[in-house]
């Protein structure tokens, strides 16, 4: 893989990465912590509220990403370094990060 390439990669993976920090901070952080202290998953919740349209672009954006060797636990790796207190969050309930990244698998699979 070219530098180019490369830094397109990281370039799209941390943009990725910014978008779902900026939905889950209109959620507010404590809302967040709610839902996972119940076990919910936090970027389900957020795809099941997104309109057709919305869920479309994320999954076409979401697939190039993939295509281009970014995986979902490299974007949520990225939105919990952008958002430290979500991190703490996710880490405190065993499991939950995978959870996650499965759940976002799943999305970008179309299911």
């Amino acid at each position: 893989m070219s530098f180019m390439e490369r830094s397109a990669r990281h370039f799209l993976m941390i943009k990725a990465a910014r978008e779902f920090k900026q939905e889950l901070e209109k959620a507010g952080m404590d809302n967040l912590k709610t839902l996972a202290e119940a076990g919910i998953s936090i970027v389900g919740t957020y795809l099941d509220g997104t309109s057709p349209q919305e869920k479309g672009r994320v999954s076409q954006d979401l697939n190039a990403l993939l295509q281009m060797g970014v995986t979902p636990n490299m974007i949520l790796t990225d939105v919990a370094r952008q958002m430290p207190e979500l991190k703490l969050i996710m880490e405190q309930r065993q499991g939950y990060t995978m959870a996650e990244v499965r759940k976002l698998e799943q999305f970008m699979k179309g299911g």
